[in-house]
């Protein structure tokens, strides 16, 4: 007997196949309408019996067509978006942490109008211990053989999300609870199925730390230390996983509805135990969009498409990002604008901010929303955070521990930060100090000069730094950021911030360079 697990992840509200950067352009090899048609094409081939469909989360925010539905404040429009993913008629799914970007209210709709089950292990409500959304665990029975499955998000979600999003939440160790669970679930079911938003803190195979053991990703531990795990379908990280150890199944199938992930399970008839497991990544690229989707969808696009082209201000001069890799490492006058901004909120001494695309291509003299959508995707507020001259020099020291020299002497990311996952977005930069650095030094120690205004940044002084909520929470692992730093959140996303600032402001654009790295 042969079961066959699809599983989606991580497709951020991509329902049609655009990434929105034209209009008009409805040929992008992604999208949750190409998914919905490589699951019918599989039902179609094995028999809807022998197929179970589950996702992994993270579809309430990322796209423009998402950030639409949230702003015209019409559960109307949420409905859509809610429907779009019912039609997949999954098995099962789990929440990611983007799904809390926009509040508890609007997760609630979403979750309580979704015809597959929820099943949470690790978001708990903190008075009672017992999920807050969903359920702990699902039994399907497909031809007599039973599965199980559990579901769960990184416990890190905390760190990131501003509490009025969480509020009354606590969040679990993925580990514990798996742990905990699946001793509860296996030896009711033939197999044990584990939905994770989360990913990988060590190569599966080798065992090689890929990042800092800090809980965020635990599906290594989860994989090495939890035997009663038969397939583990993960997400969070966008990579494209498939692959067996130790008899333990994982997949994870990219961004924005990129591949379906796909386990071919072979189970005896007798014995009802697992003899064989098989992954591959299925590309959507290759299947036309689901048309009943595409349907559904239609005119909630066409206002998102009309409201991308919406001019928001024009600017005295252009602020343009030649390519994300160039302005990191040289700088660009899209990138100042954007510090600017922050301080211009803020009225913070010093600004941090990574390129948050690597499709930036920063504005012309008229800024249109989809201008501002597609140079600053994510759905971060900002924050002021008070911390002393020394606390800072740390903070840039550890962004620069993201470069080396290679053998030609150009400056370079390390690969780590590129593969498996590029995590580029976590190299923040920092404005209007002024700053240089010797890449050859020691991790560190790397700092030559760092003056703000033309004087040097006193290790005793207190300063206020803008950044984004996300940085201010620690993501991207920096140190010094923590809860009681954080002076004040705005209240307020990015695109409301670029409306309101290139608007409202009276703005210079700064062309200079304020940083070079040696």
């Amino acid at each position: 007997m042969k079961l066959i697990f699809l599983h989606s992840s991580d497709t951020h509200g991509f329902l049609l196949p655009t990434d929105y950067q034209t209009a008009g352009d409805y040929t992008s090899p992604i999208g949750l309408s190409r998914v919905s048609a490589v699951i019918k094409a599989e039902r179609e081939k094995y028999g809807a019996e022998n197929v179970i469909v589950t996702d992994a989360g993270d579809c309430l925010q990322g796209s423009p067509l998402a950030s639409y539905a949230h702003s015209t404040e019409n559960m109307a429009d949420l409905d859509v978006f809610t429907q779009a993913y019912n039609l997949i008629g999954y098995d099962a799914r789990c929440l990611g942490n983007h799904d809390f970007n926009f509040g508890l209210d609007y997760l609630a709709y979403y979750v309580d109008n979704n015809k597959a089950p929820i099943i949470n292990d690790n978001i708990l409500d903190a008075e009672t211990s017992t999920p807050a959304f969903g359920k702990e665990y699902e039994i399907i029975e497909r031809n007599g053989i039973k599965i199980g499955l559990l579901g769960i998000a990184t416990q890190y979600i905390p760190h990131w999300e501003s509490k009025d999003h969480i509020q009354g939440l606590s969040f679990k160790s993925a580990y514990e609870q798996i742990k905990h669970y699946a001793k509860i679930l296996r030896p009711q079911v033939d197999i044990l199925a584990v939905m994770y938003h989360g990913g990988f803190e060590s190569d599966p195979q080798t065992g090689e730390a890929t990042e800092p053991h800090r809980g965020e990703n635990e599906g290594y531990k989860i994989l090495t230390k939890i035997p009663e795990v038969d397939l583990m379908l993960t997400g969070h990280q966008h990579r494209r996983l498939n692959m067996v150890v130790d008899n333990t199944a994982l997949v994870q199938p990219g961004y924005r509805g990129e591949a379906v992930a796909k386990i071919e399970v072979e189970i005896d008839d007798q014995t009802k135990k697992i003899t064989n497991l098989t992954t591959s990544l299925i590309d959507t690229k290759d299947y036309q969009p689901d048309p009943k989707m595409v349907s559904l969808v239609s005119d909630l696009d066409r206002r998102t498409q009309a409201w991308l082209d919406q001019p928001i201000a024009t600017i005295n001069e252009p602020a343009p990002i030649e390519n994300a890799m160039k302005g990191r490492l040289e700088g660009a006058p899209f990138i100042n604008l954007l510090q600017q901004m922050q301080m211009w909120f803020t009225k913070a001494d010093v600004s941090a901010t990574a390129v948050m695309s690597e499709k930036a291509k920063g504005f012309g003299k008229q800024v249109t929303l989809r201008d501002v959508i597609l140079n600053y995707p994510y759905a971060n507020q900002l924050c002021r955070v008070k911390l002393t001259g020394k606390e800072l020099r740390n903070i840039i020291e550890h962004s620069l521990s993201f470069l080396q020299e290679d053998e030609a002497g150009n400056i370079t990311f390390l690969d780590r930060w590129i593969k498996p996952k590029p995590q580029l977005y976590h190299f923040d930069v920092f404005y209007p100090v002024n700053y240089e650095a010797d890449i050859s030094k020691p991790v560190g120690e790397r700092l030559i000069s760092l003056t703000l205004n033309g004087q040097e940044i006193d290790d005793d002084k207190i300063y206020h730094l803008a950044v984004n909520n996300y940085r201010a929470m620690g993501g991207g692992f920096y140190p010094e950021y923590s809860m009681d730093k954080i002076e004040f959140t705005l209240d307020k996303d990015y695109v409301q911030m670029f409306t309101e600032y290139l608007t409202e402001a009276d703005i210079k654009v700064d062309t200079n360079k304020n940083y070079k790295f040696l």
